[in-house]
């Protein structure tokens, strides 16, 4: 879950210019698209940051083009260039960046993954998915990891938890807020403040843990499947929020039926790859990743959604965090070792 604001406002036609204008500047001569298509901000036009260049690319193919901050660009360059060309999976093929003048963006280039959705309310993707993350997890695990990897740790889901609740104090004082509203929010505050006054346990607990490559976004809008003769194979795609740190984070279960909060990748495909290798943890501890997984995803949410609460309208910010409230409060029930 990428932060708010984290994307610089644009016209949109100067933001399709400056794709096309990137594209050529990293492959003179490849040809002029023969279609833009907007991918990413469809409603918010000034936000615009991916499009696919309709037969930019070899023997006519789609490109992927992507606009995002440097720094995360480097976080992403990273892993399609030092970490995927090292595990054995199938991913997107990565054409190039170009940086725009100024230094604050660039722009990446890959290949179209095609539009085969994964669904985590199909069993058979759910298996895919805890497959290839078991292979992801064990194989980077081996790699030293690329310098400018974030961390991915505790301590970074409990700066989630301080900025959740940090975000949501700001926006008590909104008028809008009806009363009810003003204590399901106040239930998340105190929440949040049970939660970092037994953080050391969390942090105790992961300890233990392998460091490897987390995706750290792992939910169905960054995934594909693609079906061949010889089966079906998934695609990751949108690694800014990757890091290093515990494999936990990936095996996210949705605390409702399958929606976009995660993925909800099968832990019993998950463990059946990674016991060869981590033979100190049985089901049951992967499963006890996966709650905690839920845990850190929620607090990222929320803190992912809470600046809509400084908004005039914030009925429909305040549907989530009632979600959310309730969520929190069964995700650190089910942790069981949190208060």
């Amino acid at each position: 879950m990428s932060e708010p604001g984290s994307t610089e406002t644009m016209p949109a036609d100067l933001l399709e210019s400056l794709a096309r204008e990137a594209w050529e500047e990293l492959r003179p001569g490849s040809g002029v698209p023969a279609q833009i298509d907007v991918l990413k901000g469809r409603r918010e036009p000034g936000r615009r940051g991916a499009y696919r260049l309709a037969g930019a690319g070899p023997d006519g193919a789609a490109v992927i083009a992507k606009r995002c901050p440097a720094a995360k660009a480097c976080v992403e360059r990273a892993i399609y260039t030092e970490v995927l060309p090292h595990v054995p999976l199938p991913a997107p093929r990565y054409y190039g960046s170009v940086q725009e003048k100024g230094g604050a963006f660039c722009w990446l280039f890959l290949e179209d993954v095609g539009e085969e959705r994964y669904s985590p309310s199909d069993e058979e993707h759910r298996r895919l998915a805890g497959r290839w993350l078991g292979t992801l997890h064990t194989s980077a695990a081996r790699l030293a990891p690329p310098a400018c990897l974030p961390d991915r740790g505790p301590k970074h889901y409990l700066e989630r938890l301080r900025s959740a609740r940090g975000r949501i104090l700001a926006g008590l004082d909104n008028p809008a807020l009806k009363a009810a509203n003003v204590a399901v929010l106040e239930m998340i505050v105190a929440r949040c403040a049970a939660l970092e006054a037994h953080w050391h346990q969390v942090e105790r607990f992961c300890e233990g843990l392998p460091r490897t490559v987390v995706h750290g976004d792992f939910a169905a809008k960054n995934l594909r499947v693609r079906t061949r003769q010889g089966g079906i194979a998934l695609l990751a795609f949108d690694w800014s929020n990757a890091g290093w740190g515990v494999p936990a984070i990936d095996l996210a279960q949705s605390p409702r039926p399958p929606s976009r909060f995660a993925a909800d990748p099968d832990l019993a495909g998950y463990w059946a790859v990674v016991r060869d290798h981590w033979p100190a943890f049985d089901l049951g501890a992967i499963q006890q990743w996966g709650r905690l997984a839920t845990l850190f995803r929620l607090l990222a949410a929320v803190a992912w959604v809470a600046p809509g609460l400084g908004q005039e309208g914030v009925e429909k910010t305040m549907e989530t965090l009632r979600f959310y409230q309730t969520a929190l409060d069964r995700a650190a029930q089910a942790v069981g070792w949190l208060a």
